[in-house]
Order: C-alpha cells, then structure tokens, then sequence
C-alpha cells in the first residue's frame, strides 16, 4: 500500500511557500481560480505553534486546495460562474471547518466545471483545465481543477464534490485516488448544491491512506489508519456491461484484475439488468438544481436574487444556455418525472444489495470510465459512475495501471456496505496488490 503524504511538514512557511511556486509556475493548467491571500500568514501561525510544541491536529501544517463550490469564509466563491465572482461567503463549508480544526491551511480553490454541471472542467471564470501529463486534454470534471492540481504538486489533497462522478472521473484521468462517501445531506452545508439527492464532498489525494485520513476528519471521526484486508476469499462482481470499448483501456484493466486473482481475489461475473434503464435515465439535477441553487443563493447577501437572473445577465457559458433553461422550467419537486428518478434510486440500491447477498459479494468492480479522453471536449464517461451516485452507495477509484501511451486507467470499487470502512479496506488490498508484483 503506497504510504501517507498527508503529513505535517516540518516547516509550515517553507512548505505553503514552495506549493505557491508550484501553482505560479504552471497557469497554462487553468486549475486554480484563485489562492488564498493570507495562507502564508496561516502557515507563520503553525508554526510558531509547532516552536512551542503545540500541533493543532494531524493536518498540521497541510496545504490543502478545495473546489470552488465549497465556502471558505471571505474568499470568493463561483463554481466557477463569472455571475458570481464577488460572492464572498462569511462563514466556512463544514468541511472547511473541520480542515482547519485539524490544522490545515486551504492553500487556494480550484477550476471546475461551471455549476458542476459536466465530466470535463469548463468555466466562464477559468476556462478548460488542461491535464497535467498531456497537454490539450481535459483532466475531467467537475472536479478537474482539483485533480489537476494535485497530479501536478500544487498540494498533496483536495476536495472535491461528486454528483455523477465528478471526484471519480477526473481522479481517474490522472492517476489519484477518489472516494464518494455514502449520501449524507448534512455534509453539504456550505456547498453549492447541483442534485440535492446526489451530492457528495470528498478527498481526492495519491493513497487510499490518504483518503480515509481525510474522509475521517471531514466526518468528525478520530482518523484511523486502514489495515489493508487480505484479497484471499474477497470476492469482487465484475460488471462486463461497463468495460466499454477502449482497445488501450481493456489492456490495462484485464492486466489489473489478472493480478488482483493472483493475490487471492476471486471475480464474479455479475449481470446487473437495470443498467439499461440507467443508460437512459434523466439525470436528478435536471429537476433540483433550480431549487436548490435558488435556496443557496438566498442565503449570501450580495449574491445574484435567482437562477432566472444569472441567465438574464448572460455572465456564464453560453453553450450551458439549453441546459439552464430547462432547467428553469422546474422549480418545484415531487413531480411525476422527479418521483421516477428517486424511485429508481430505490429499486437500484435493492437490486445492488440483492446481488451482493446472492453471490456473496464483497464489493463491485468496473473501469471508473469507459474510455480514454482525447481532447479538452467532453468525453462521455459511460454509466458506470452513476451507480454510486443513483444508488447513494459509496465508491472509490484508484489508479490500476497506465496505457501504453502512459494516460492513467482507473478501477472503481462500490460497495452496499452501511459506512466506507470496508470500502476503504478492500481499497487498500487493491492498492497493495498493484503496487506488488
């Protein structure tokens, strides 16, 4: 298993400074919006802390970057909408607050997708996040700018938030870990909602240590090191339905299941006959959004009244214009359309439970994304995010290998369990086992 990064450095004012050379010496990326202004007198404080043999928590220190739909009190904040570049929140995200409890300094807020609305990174505000290995292709999205600052050592973790695989995609695309904590609704204060059905917040860093370091304290719990389980008589359902097509992609993940069976795991070949009908499905956040944007938008004096008046100002990007205005056509919920979507939440989460219990599943198994990026336009990712996303159930993604060409290939491992323990635990043993030869 790949160690900790997360780490207190041993001189906080050295450290924030040498990230801030990293974000400056690379704005061809567009992965960061804006760095926080007072992050060196932040790291100054740590540190005389640390002289007098204080330490706050165990992010002491740790320069961290968050998406820009997550409030940092007095700092802008835009998912990525020029419409809204003077919102400054007063107070903090709850995930912000319990960073900096633990002693991190938000080094800066990253590009996304404008509204969090895609799978690549694209705003009115930053313009498209380019990946950090290969030039003139999307690191994906929402997420991007997040991800990309991490693969590039702006800092070593980020949040970002995942409706439809918004953390999963763009981590996969570059190489890092990302985890979709179960739906917890209470998680999202401060955030700017897309889907209030769907909406996560969570780490997205190099190690699955380093994300279960950080989903404990962004949940209030003592953080615990993971024990990586042994894959002998771990039996993981691999759904052949989400593999997809890439000849470059399939190389690397029939390499990564081979090994995981030669460190003991035994693979189910499992049919999941509702895909189709995900496939196809209308995404919740066609009906949501409005609702909820109009509701959050309320609570920041200052801010534009409504979503109506964002699209008259015209200060967004136009080609999210037909989207937006259907979007405006729903501003209420529990419509028919609407109780179908929740419904099929419902009927996915039982059919993922059942299947697991027939087939005595510990987990599933399927490529994050069912193809390679080619450019900076919008690479459909296929349906195999939506199945932690509809179903509310949590999901990881690690790197499992790299192409030919060296591009990162993902493996995304869900899990029905009750909590993310045993998600974060077999995370582990994959992590191991591909790190082993």
């Amino acid at each position: 298993m790949k160690k900790q990064r997360l780490i207190p450095p041993r001189d906080c004012v050295e450290e924030i400074a040498r990230r801030l050379a990293i974000i400056a010496a690379q704005p061809q990326l567009n992965a960061i919006l804006g760095v926080n202004p007072d992050a060196l007198a932040e790291a100054e404080q740590r540190q005389a802390l640390r002289r007098r043999g204080q330490q706050l928590g165990p992010l002491h220190g740790v320069p961290l970057i968050v998406k820009d739909n997550i409030a940092c009190a007095g700092q802008p904040l835009t998912a990525g909408c020029e419409a809204l570049a003077a919102l400054r929140p007063t107070t903090d995200a709850l995930v912000v607050q319990r960073l900096r409890a633990a002693g991190a300094i938000i080094l800066a807020r990253a590009n996304m997708s404008e509204f969090a609305f895609d799978v690549r990174s694209r705003s009115s505000l930053g313009g498209d996040v380019h990946h950090p290995l290969f030039p003139g292709i999307t690191a994906g999205g929402s997420s991007g700018g997040s991800a990309a600052a991490v693969a590039a050592g702006m800092a070593e973790g980020a949040l970002g938030t995942d409706t439809g695989g918004s953390i999963r995609i763009p981590c996969s695309y570059t190489g890092l870990v990302g985890l979709r904590p179960r739906l917890r609704r209470a998680m999202m204060e401060g955030i700017a909602p897309l889907s209030l059905s769907k909406d996560t917040v969570g780490p997205m860093v190099h190690s699955v240590q380093d994300a279960a370091l950080l989903h404990g304290i962004l949940h209030g719990h003592r953080p615990r090191a993971v024990e990586p389980v042994s894959l002998k008589g771990v039996r993981f359902g691999t759904i052949r339905a989400l593999e997809g097509s890439d000849a470059q992609q399939h190389e690397v993940w029939h390499a990564a299941l081979a090994q995981l069976t030669r460190h003991g795991a035994t693979l189910v070949e499992t049919d999941l006959p509702i895909l189709g009908e995900i496939e196809v499905a209308t995404c919740l956040s066609l009906y949501e959004f409005r609702v909820g944007f109009d509701a959050w938008l309320k609570q920041h004096p200052g801010a534009p009244g409504d979503l109506r008046g964002i699209v008259a100002s015209g200060r967004f990007l136009p080609e999210f214009l037909p989207l937006l205005t259907q979007m405006l056509a729903s501003d209420r919920l529990k419509t028919p359309a609407w109780l179908a979507g929740r419904q099929l939440r419902r009927r996915l989460r039982q059919a993922l439970a059942q299947r697991a219990e027939q087939e005595r599943l510990d987990g599933f198994l399927y490529p994050t994304v069912c193809r390679i990026p080619q450019s900076l336009e919008k690479m459909p990712p296929g349906c195999a995010p939506e199945l932690a996303a509809i179903s509310g159930f949590a999901a990881i993604t690690l790197p499992c290998g790299r192409t030919r060409s060296g591009f990162p290939v993902g493996l995304e491992i869900l899990s029905p369990a009750a909590d993310e323990a045993p998600l974060l635990a077999l995370a582990a043993a994959c992590e191991t086992a591909f790190t082993r030869p």
